[in-house]
C-alpha cells in the first residue's frame, strides 16, 4: 500500500510539470510521466487482485454469499447506477423528483418515516433490576476491535478498519478509559453518532422510479460501533443468564438459529395434523420497525425486563 501511494505521489507530480511543460512536446518530462502513470495503473491493478484473494482466503460463510452476488452480477456502466426521476406520494397525489434535492428528501421520507408520537404513560414501578454483567474490560475492546472486518467501508472519519485492526493493541487502553467514562458517567460522544448514508438498489425489483426501490447503508464510525456492540453483548449475558426472554424466541440470541425455528415451527404442525386439526400460520412482515423504535419506550421496556 505504502508503494502504491508513493507511485501515486510520483505520477501526480510528472502530471503538472508535464501539463506546465505542454507546450514543449518534445520535452522529457511527458514520457516520464506515461511511464510513470503506467507503472501505477499496473501497480493499482496488481493490489486490487491481491486484496481481492487476501478478501477470498479470509472470507466467512456471509462473505461466501457476498463474493458469489459481486461475480455473478452482470457488468454495467456507471450511467445505469445512477437514480432515476423517483415517483411519490405527498397527500395521494403523485410527484415526481428530479434534482437530486428532491430526490434525497423523497429518499430519506421513505427511508426514515417520522416516529410515532409517545402517549403519556402513567407512573409505572418496575420490577427489581437484575444484576449486571460487570465493567467493561480491556479484552472486551480488543477482541472487537480484531473481530472487524478490515475491508469494510469507514464512517465519516475515514479511519479504515484495517488500520484500527492492526493497532488494537496500541489503542486498547485509551479506549478502555474513554469507554469506560462514557458508561460510567452516561456521556455521549456526539461525532461518533454521525453516520454516511449510501443508497443502492434493491436487486431484481421491475422498476426503479420509486423510493421504496432503493435500500439505506448506513456508515458508522468504527469506534461507535464497538462500543455499542460490548453494550449489546452485555445485555444479551443478562437475558440468558435471567431468563428474560421466551423459550420460543429466537431472533438475535446465542445458539438459536433458523434452523430452530424450522423445527418448532414443524413440530407444531405435526402435532395439529395429529389431532385432526388444520394448521395455519401467519407471517408477519413489520415494516421500518427499528426505523419507528421510540427510544423512551425501548427503555422502559427494558426496565420492565428487569434490565439495569
Amino acid at each position: 500500500m505504502k508503494e502504491l501511494t508513493q507511485l501515486q505521489a510520483c505520477a501526480n507530480k510528472l502530471g503538472r510539470a508535464s501539463f506546465k511543460l505542454r507546450h514543449i512536446l518534445e520535452h522529457r518530462v511527458h514520457r516520464e510521466h506515461k511511464e510513470a502513470k503506467g507503472e501505477y495503473q499496473k501497480m493499482l491493478q496488481k493490489t486490487k487482485q491481491q486484496h481481492w484473494r487476501e478478501w477470498l482466503e479470509k472470507a466467512e460463510d456471509l462473505d461466501i454469499w457476498a463474493a458469489n452476488r459481486i461475480i455473478a452480477t452482470p457488468p454495467t456502466d456507471g450511467g445505469k447506477a445512477k437514480i432515476l426521476k423517483l415517483k411519490y406520494k405527498v397527500r395521494e397525489e403523485e410527484t415526481t423528483a428530479s434534482t437530486n434535492k428532491e430526490k434525497s428528501a423523497a429518499l430519506a421520507k421513505s427511508f426514515f418515516p417520522a416516529k410515532p408520537q409517545e402517549e403519556p404513560q402513567p407512573t409505572e414501578k418496575f420490577p427489581k433490576a437484575c444484576k449486571g454483567a460487570g465493567q467493561i474490560i480491556r479484552e472486551q475492546i480488543r477482541m472487537q476491535l480484531k473481530s472487524i472486518k478490515p475491508y469494510k467501508a469507514p464512517g465519516p472519519n475515514g479511519i479504515p478498519n484495517i488500520a484500527i485492526s492492526k493497532c488494537a493493541d496500541l489503542i486498547v487502553d485509551r479506549l478502555f478509559y474513554i469507554f469506560e467514562a462514557m458508561l460510567e458517567r452516561r456521556l455521549l460522544y456526539e461525532p461518533w453518532k454521525v453516520s454516511t448514508t449510501v443508497v443502492l438498489r434493491k436487486p431484481g425489483k421491475p422498476r426503479y422510479d420509486i423510493p421504496k426501490a432503493y435500500r439505506p447503508i448506513a456508515l458508522l464510525n468504527t469506534m461507535w460501533k464497538a462500543l455499542t456492540v460490548i453494550v449489546a453483548s452485555h445485555i444479551t449475558f443478562i437475558t440468558e443468564k435471567h431468563q428474560l426472554l421466551p423459550a420460543n424466541h429466537f431472533g438475535g440470541r446465542p445458539g438459536q438459529t433458523t434452523a430452530d425455528a424450522l423445527h418448532i415451527l414443524t413440530h407444531k404442525i405435526k402435532e395439529a395434523w395429529q389431532s385432526g386439526k388444520v394448521a395455519a400460520v401467519l407471517f408477519l412482515d413489520i415494516e421500518g420497525a427499528f426505523l419507528n423504535v421510540v427510544p423512551s419506550r425501548l427503555l422502559r421496556n427494558l426496565r420492565k425486563r428487569g434490565i439495569p
